[in-house]
């Protein structure tokens, strides 16, 4: 039995092995969202970009052995719960552009402070 402060180890130790035999493909760069940013902090833009949703419904599937009627009952519950989708999306992106506006708003007032003379 693992304990679970081996459990990484171990993971890691099988990785490496399965790499080694060609079954488990290096990693090729960084990742999609880690493109995006710079010392780890995303800026601003990038935060506008990310605070519209916008489901499409077109990227539905599943991955199951019978994904074919799986996906066919999850795209008619996407449309039979349109309207309460379509409110909710509206909602979050609301709020997140006032929250990012007050982050604006507020990264502006702090560069006005340490600009202004200290006493």
């Amino acid at each position: 039995m693992t304990r679970p402060e081996e459990a990484l180890d171990r993971a890691r130790e099988r990785a490496a092995a399965a790499r080694a035999e060609g079954r488990y493909p290096e990693r090729s760069g960084p990742g999609p969202l880690e493109d995006t940013f710079v010392d780890d902090v995303p800026d601003l833009d990038t935060l506008a970009e990310w605070a519209t949703i916008d489901v499409q419904s077109d990227v539905l599937y599943s991955t199951r052995r019978l994904g074919g009627p799986v996906t066919a009952v999850k795209r008619l519950l996407l449309r039979l719960l349109r309207q309460y989708h379509v409110e909710v999306e509206a909602r979050q992106t609301r709020f997140n552009i006032a929250l990012l506006a007050r982050l604006r708003m507020l990264e502006e007032r702090l560069d006005r402070l340490e600009r202004s003379p200290g006493e």
